[in-house]
């Protein structure tokens, strides 16, 4: 099967919005017997799997000098078949003739440590569904045994028990939320166990009749952390549908791969002595999965953040296609192409600016929800909307289309913001 191709650029000016991206992916590295070439409109790759000069639309992923991807764009890339063998190339960089320095970094102060963005911006993947699955079924097939979905079905949705002043909400408030949003969900996602969240949630859960999906955000933390879920659930883990380890830590340089696979095996551990016996999982953008499959590997099912928004070839009626495509070429690379894959993020803003012809609005916004939804029918649970409220404690910013804090679904606020 012909994987999805990424290719790679330097450009020798970074425009000043995407500098100030507060979220550096990973860089890729293209594969070693492809030879990288580009011209202002096209992308050529000598391809020994190609028989024949074949172009076809493909993501192209430019980075900076330093090896972070700053946007990504889709172009037509062309093919050149490989007549006779050679060595294996060295990776190929085609390097600006004067790099800039470094913007300097600048990381936007949350409320609380553990309030970090659950909206991050992810490079785009393709927008046309050209990857396929080593798989025979359906890109979305699942056969993970250990996991089964929750809800007959329905969709998950993110939650962040956060005013907008950045002060935690009360269980009154918590539970007057839920009363708004709970019944059209089943698993709901908390990113973090600060501000009593994992008490007050999973108490309106019980009521409302959901399952939780409950983050450990701070993986320095992981043994704290899991004494506060317990305590937090009062042992009953009937109500946990699974637990997040860190979110796009890999992706935005805030952990190894290696910490981040530790601090999943110390997580589990941790957990079982403690009774709960269901996933742990690794969450991480799909651009930090592709190049590190091992997150899903050796989670138990496969947790990725996927944003089309962040594509700016991606339109609203495109956004199901995207993950679809996305979802694809995550599966090539997994060590078992039937493991579970849960979309743990994905939504669409309804206010904020356009990237290119991904627009905010709540017209689009329901049309893009819509065509994601239509990809996981017969399999609501293993998707996740983001979010259930707007989050307006976070801060806007142009390097996410000053959108962070309008992602709730049909623009809800919730009733503790409302005079905000």
């Amino acid at each position: 099967m012909r994987l999805l191709a990424v290719c790679f650029m330097l450009l020798a000016a970074v425009q000043p919005s995407l500098g100030q991206l507060r979220h550096h992916h990973g860089a890729y590295r293209h594969r070693a017997h492809r030879d990288l070439t580009s011209n202002t409109d096209r992308v050529t790759i000598s391809d020994a799997s190609f028989s024949l000069k074949t172009e076809l639309p493909e993501v192209v992923v430019y980075v900076d000098q330093y090896g972070s991807p700053i946007r990504t764009a889709t172009e037509t890339v062309v093919y050149i078949p490989i007549t006779t063998s050679h060595p294996t190339p060295p990776t190929t960089v085609l390097t600006p003739p004067a790099p800039a320095p470094p913007p300097p970094a600048a990381e936007a102060a949350e409320p609380t440590s553990e309030l970090s963005s659950a909206a991050q911006p992810t490079t785009a993947a393709p927008s046309t569904p050209e990857a396929t699955s080593t798989s025979t079924s359906s890109p979305l097939a699942s056969s993970q045994p250990d996991v089964v979905p929750d809800q007959g079905g329905l969709h998950g949705v993110t939650y962040s028990p956060y005013k907008g002043d950045g002060n935690c909400k009360t269980a009154d408030e918590v539970d007057k939320d839920f009363s708004l949003f709970a019944k059209d969900y089943g698993v709901i996602r908390i990113y973090g166990v600060d501000c009593d969240q994992v008490s007050t949630v999973s108490k309106a859960a019980k009521k409302y009749g959901n399952k939780l999906l409950i983050g450990i955000f701070d993986i320095a933390s992981v043994e704290s952390a899991v004494a506060t879920i317990a305590a937090g659930v009062e042992q009953d883990w009937s109500v946990v549908n699974s637990v997040s380890v860190g979110n796009e830590l890999v992706n935005n340089g805030r952990a190894t791969v290696g910490q981040s696979l530790s601090a999943l095996a110390e997580a589990r551990s941790a957990l079982r002595a403690a009774g709960y016996p269901g996933p742990v999982v690794i969450v991480d953008t799909f651009v930090a999965v592709l190049e590190h499959p091992e997150l899903c590997d050796q989670s138990d099912y496969c947790a990725i953040n996927i944003h089309p928004f962040f594509d700016p070839n991606t339109g609203p009626a495109n956004a199901g296609s995207f993950l679809r495509t996305t979802i694809s070429s995550i599966r090539s690379k997994l060590s078992d192409p039937n493991q579970r894959i849960v979309v743990t993020e994905t939504g669409w803003p309804w206010r904020g600016e356009a990237n290119g012809v991904a627009i905010p609005g709540l017209d689009h916004q329901s049309t893009a929800i819509s065509s994601i939804k239509s990809v996981f029918t017969g399999n609501g649970a293993d998707l996740f909307l983001f979010t259930a409220f707007n989050d307006l404690w976070k801060k806007a910013d142009p390097g996410t289309f000053m959108a962070e804090q309008f992602w709730g679904m049909r623009g809800l606020y919730s009733p503790s913001d409302q005079q905000n």
